[in-house]
């Protein structure tokens, strides 16, 4: 077909291109004159307005659009013809033929349809419910700003709506041909203006049918009328209760199926511009290979973007409309979210989830395309200045980088987003306003969070959420294991939430200065254990360190247990091996191998609902000798602290989605 089509372009010669510039520059004219007789004004007064003040009034009226498009047509008709005249006189002097004159030709061809074209579109959008410009209003004469044109005789807007698409379909094909043409041109001159002329058409093509289609299908009273027929109640009034819920810039609105559609329609628009800037250069380079290959799959790609962008139109579904016949219907309106609110939901939580991954995809990606003494060269160089740069003033000791702002509005989207994303999310506070004041007064505290499960984000963002801090009244740090602090890009995110390293000293510094803390007690061993709870539904808690209750007593700081439900379920190990990963963690303090996957597969924390509760502050008992806690004195206080995240099991886990066969474990050792 291809072929046929190349054929039938080379045997084209310039007495046909000026005969298709003649017919369409024929056409335009009367195709307005047309236009006209089908929406012949009438007045509000008994007198019948002039004729030429109608005419004015057709050109000048119609909205916007029309008048855009109007001009557009005016203006390449008028072009046609100043560019036809020369050319007729070469014809008729006998002149030769060059590439200048077939150049010419063509743009005669080309601006005769293209006038044709917009005119037809400007007949197609004209609305005479659209308040007049200033200029009409002084161009209309003897009673003519009373016209009031009748447009019933037109096809619906509907109609009209796949009329347009079916001319966005034109103006590809005549891209499409344009580009196919370009094989048997030889000067530089004709085949830039050919492939820009190419371009310029696909763009036409592709706005055309996204916007007036779009606008056309999707406002006035027909699309409310269809909505509501769609869902067998009938639109109120004479335009229905609904306003238009049409833009032409509406990123993420639209429903899931039109959103999909209009994202792999433009890219594949985006793609085909690509690939004319290509010919482009190869033609200015003068290096052009295989042009019809080019074009043919340039134009195939454009078609389909054509067709997806059409079949678009047909999902969208408008939220003015949808709530207006819901609330003709008597349903009350769905609180499922956007598009865009679901894609910023997938943003905020892989910030916390997939920065590692990120980072490792990225140093993968560099050996794969460069060599790899030059892979290492550029890494060593980036990572000594970005470590130089942010390691300024110890802030993953001293919490230098923390950023307030950020963590006051992640926790705010957190807040947002994390029941849609998991089911459900809640903070609890044992003991309800009674335990809000315990937390009041100068004392420190120490929050232990179990369970640690695969990955613990929820340590990290838990002390900035709204929930969490509406009920308890302290601000506690959160320590992290130093693999988040090294890592760049999760070294960045983690410094700016505000963590810390979990040492011996930035644990003691953190507590005096903040007078609040939030460990993981159980740490990577209890890590190794998470795949208890999916195997054997045992919820397995590791108890075998002590150091952070040794400094608890030390600084006369209460112990806060913090139980975490469904974080834990949210990621699994693809591979599981607890032996070798036990083995590891001791000796290289980190498991291996470990691929975390939830959602789809992904490192995305999966549907299992979460909720945090908070227990009652335990006060440091008073010690024998003040600084130096025994062996004793810290055993008891150990006990102490699981003693109550029992408590907290007993009285919530219960109640917890999924967690009815689930048992604590307490384990000392792995």
């Amino acid at each position: 077909m291809a072929s046929a089509l190349v054929s039938g372009l080379q045997g084209v010669s310039n007495d046909a291109l000026l005969s298709v510039g003649a017919v369409a520059g024929l056409a335009t004219p009367l195709l307005h004159a047309v236009g006209f007789w089908l929406c012949r004004p009438t007045a509000s007064t008994t007198s019948r307005p002039p004729h030429r003040a109608a005419a004015y009034a057709f050109l000048l009226a119609g909205g916007p659009r029309h008048i855009v498009l109007q001009a557009l047509s005016l203006t390449l008709w008028l072009c046609a013809i100043l560019v036809a005249v020369p050319v007729l006189l070469a014809r008729w002097h006998h002149a030769q033929q060059t590439a200048h004159l077939e150049l010419l030709s063509a743009a005669v061809a080309l601006g005769g349809f293209c006038a044709l074209l917009f005119q037809v579109k400007a007949l197609l959008v004209f609305d005479p419910s659209q308040p007049p410009p200033k200029l009409l209003v002084r161009a209309l004469r003897a009673g003519a700003d009373h016209l009031r044109f009748d447009v019933s005789r037109l096809p619906s807007r509907t109609a009209r709506a796949y009329i347009i698409s079916g001319i966005g379909v034109l103006w590809v094909g005549l891209g499409g041909a344009l580009l196919l043409a370009t094989e048997f041109l030889t000067d530089r001159l004709s085949l830039s203006v050919y492939y820009a002329l190419a371009a310029g058409c696909i763009t036409c093509g592709a706005f055309t049918t996204h916007g007036l289609a779009g606008f056309l299908r999707h406002s006035g009273p027909e699309a409310a009328a269809a909505a509501a027929a769609a869902q067998g109640v009938a639109a109120q009034g004479e335009r229905g209760t609904t306003p238009s819920g049409w833009r032409f810039f509406q990123p993420f609105h639209g429903g899931t199926a039109f959103v999909l559609a209009q994202a792999l329609g433009w890219a594949l628009y985006s793609s085909t511009l690509v690939a004319i800037l290509w010919l482009l250069w190869q033609a200015v380079a003068g290096v052009a290979y295989c042009v019809r290959c080019w074009a043919v799959a340039a134009g195939a790609v454009m078609f389909t973007s054509e067709l997806l962008l059409a079949g678009s139109l047909l999902t969208f579904k408008s939220k003015s409309v949808v709530a207006g016949v819901q609330q003709v219907a008597g349903v009350p309106p769905s609180p499922r979210p956007s598009m865009r609110d679901r894609l910023f939901n997938c943003v905020v939580i892989a910030t916390f989830y997939v920065p590692m991954h990120i980072f490792a995809a990225v140093v993968l990606l560099t050996f794969l395309v460069l060599p790899a003494a030059h892979a290492v060269t550029l890494w060593v160089g980036g990572l000594f200045v970005y470590y130089s740069l942010t390691a300024f003033g110890q802030p993953e000791h001293t919490g230098r980088r923390e950023w307030p702002a950020m963590q006051a509005w992640m926790g705010v989207q957190l807040e947002r987003f994390l029941p849609a994303w998991l089911g459900s999310f809640s903070v609890v506070l044992d003991g309800g306003k009674a335990t809000t004041t315990q937390f009041e007064g100068p004392g420190r505290f120490v929050f232990g969070f179990v369970h640690h499960g695969l990955y613990p984000v929820g340590a990290g963002f838990l002390p900035f959420l709204p929930s969490f801090r509406s009920q308890v009244m302290v601000r506690p740090t959160p320590l992290t294991a130093s693999v988040c602090v090294t890592v760049p890009l999760l070294r960045d995110i983690v410094l700016w939430l505000g963590a810390r390293i979990v040492s011996r000293r930035t644990f003691e510094h953190t507590l005096r200065e903040r007078r609040a803390v939030l460990i993981c007690p159980g740490g990577q061993a209890e890590m190794c254990l998470t795949n208890r709870l999916h195997r054997h539904k045992e919820y397995t808690v590791y108890a075998g360190h002590k150091g952070f209750v040794r400094i608890a007593l030390q600084q006369s700081a209460a112990l806060v247990p913090v139980l975490a439900l469904g974080e834990a379920d949210s990621l699994h190990n693809l591979i599981e091996w607890p032996s070798v990963q036990r083995w590891c963690t001791k000796k290289l303090g980190f498991p291996i191998p470990f691929v975390i996957a939830g959602r789809w597969f992904l490192p995305l924390p999966a549907r299992t609902h979460l909720k945090f509760v908070v227990g009652q502050p335990l006060p440091a008992p008073k010690l024998a000798q003040e600084g130096e806690p025994s062996r004793e004195e810290v055993e008891a206080f150990h006990a102490c602290f699981y003693g109550a995240l029992e408590k907290l099991w007993e009285a919530h886990a219960k109640d917890f989605p999924g967690y009815q066969d689930v048992k604590l474990v307490i384990c000392h050792s792995t």
